[in-house]
Formats: C-alpha cells, sequence, structure tokens
C-alpha cells in the first residue's frame, strides 16, 4: 500500500517513532521534513507499507532523496514512483537498503551507483591528546573557512555547495589550526541527535597533511563534546584508510554504513 502526504510535517510526525529505530538516519527526515510545506511530483514525501514492513522516501530540493525502512519494499516503491511519473534523484540511505535500491533501479533503466559509502562511527571516551594551538575562529575567518569548505566539498567528490551565512551562523562550532599565516586544518562539531554531537567538515590543506593536524583537531573536539554530556559522532569515507585509521585510534567504532547514491 502507498501513502502519499500532504506535507512534510505530517509525513515526519506520523513516522517518527519508526524512523528513530536508527536515530542517526532520523536526524536528516527531522531537519528537512519542516522544509517540505506542499507536495507534487518533483517534492514528495510517501509512506509504502504492509501488515509487516514499512519503507518510507522524502524529497526535499535542493537535497539528498532520503530513503529508510524495509528493502522488501523496494520493488513497490521503485514502480510506483516511474510509472506515476515522480522525481527521481539522487539519494541518501543506510547501504543495505541503497543497494537494494540500485539494483532495482537499474533493472528499469536508471542507472544508479553509490558515489559515497560512509561507516557512521561513534565514540564515548575521552582521549589523552594535547589540544595546544586549537582555536576558535572568528568571522574575521569566514572567507578562509570558505575556501577550506570548497576544498572539502571537492575533496569528498559531493555536489553541495558551501553556505558562507552557514559558516558565520556557526562560526563558534568550528575549531582551527593555524600555520604560516593561515588556517591549515579544520573541523566542526554540531549537536545531530538528543544524546550526540557529530562532527563533520574535518579538512586539512594538502600540504599539511602527514603531521597529525587532524588527528588533533577531532581529538580536541571529541573531548569537548564528552564534557558536554554527549557522545561523538562522525562520518567517514569507506575507502578512505587513512581517515579510518585515525578515527578509530581516538576510540571511534563503527555502528552502521550509508551510502550516497548518484543517478548517472
Amino acid at each position: 500500500m502507498i501513502k502519499i502526504y500532504d506535507n512534510g510535517l505530517d509525513f515526519y510526525n506520523e513516522n517518527k517513532e519508526f524512523l528513530l529505530t536508527n536515530e542517526y538516519s532520523e536526524v536528516f527526515f527531522r531537519l528537512d521534513s519542516p522544509l517540505l510545506v506542499g507536495t507534487n511530483k518533483d517534492e514528495y514525501a510517501i509512506k509504502v507499507y504492509d501488515d509487516n514492513h514499512r519503507l518510507v522516501a522524502l524529497l526535499k530540493e535542493p537535497y539528498n532523496f532520503l530513503l529508510f525502512g524495509d528493502y522488501e519494499l523496494v520493488d513497490e516503491l521503485v514502480t510506483f514512483l516511474i510509472d506515476n511519473n515522480y522525481k527521481i534523484k539522487d539519494y541518501l540511505c543506510p547501504m543495505e537498503l541503497g543497494n537494494k535500491l540500485m539494483e532495482c533501479f537499474n533493472k528499469h533503466n536508471y542507472p544508479f551507483r553509490l558515489s559515497i559509502g560512509m561507516d557512521f562511527m561513534e565514540a564515548n571516551t575521552k582521549v589523552d591528546i594535547s589540544s595546544d594551538g586549537i582555536e576558535t575562529p572568528t568571522l574575521d575567518d569566514v572567507d578562509e573557512l570558505y575556501e577550506l569548505a570548497c576544498l572539502f566539498i571537492a575533496d569528498c567528490g559531493l555536489k553541495d555547495t558551501p553556505d558562507k551565512q552557514f559558516i558565520i551562523n556557526h562560526i563558534d562550532e568550528f575549531r582551527i589550526i593555524r600555520k604560516d599565516g593561515h588556517i591549515v586544518s579544520m573541523a566542526k562539531s554540531r549537536e545531530s541527535t538528543r544524546t550526540n554531537k557529530n562532527i563533520s567538515y574535518v579538512f586539512t590543506r594538502k600540504d599539511y597533511r602527514g603531521q597529525g593536524l587532524a588527528r588533533k583537531i577531532v581529538g580536541t573536539i571529541l573531548n569537548e563534546i564528552i564534557d558536554s554530556g554527549y557522545l561523538a559522532s562522525l562520518n567517514v569515507d569507506k575507502n578512505n584508510p587513512i581517515s579510518n585509521h585515525v578515527y578509530y585510534s581516538l576510540g571511534f567504532r563503527k555502528i552502521f554504513s550509508q551510502g550516497i547514491y548518484v543517478l548517472s
């Protein structure tokens, strides 16, 4: 069975308990749902369900198509979207579901591929690490942070566009390291769930890599997060052994995997 919602809030409120079975996926739906004030075939919220399974889907431009739930209903959802001319675009979801969707879309001549496979990792213990040289940036640093954000997104192979106003609004959440008069490494944290703060925008300029700067800045933020009573989390590219090694050495452990799948 298929249910189409009139707006994102109705969709979220009805499916909140189900989404919270994975609170790390839930946060994406929680952030995007209020933005969907009306639905059509380009922006929509859908539930596919039977007596034992549920699969939910939310598309709000310009963000990724979000999906969560039971892969047993993938064929029904994909067939419905295609037969009724609903927009289909790059999607984000847990990888087991994402791979099933990719197989199904490909059979319908929608050639998706996995662009980025990410391990969601979590840590709950402080580390013994020096925070000397770690700074909180000021508004004078916004242009350079924006430059690094652009480099970070390009490095990750993402299609996002950095938002300078976002950096201004969240300047206190960034931590930086300066060398030779420039910001050479950065990362930020932000409350993600009721119990969790997520670390993101972890980036070091290429000429300064291999000096342990990312480990130092992430370790410092990790300790700040634990001191504030939260768990620390982050996403890491499954194919990046250096980052994986750094995060494991700081006590992060894999919780689940998620992926971004792109339409060729």
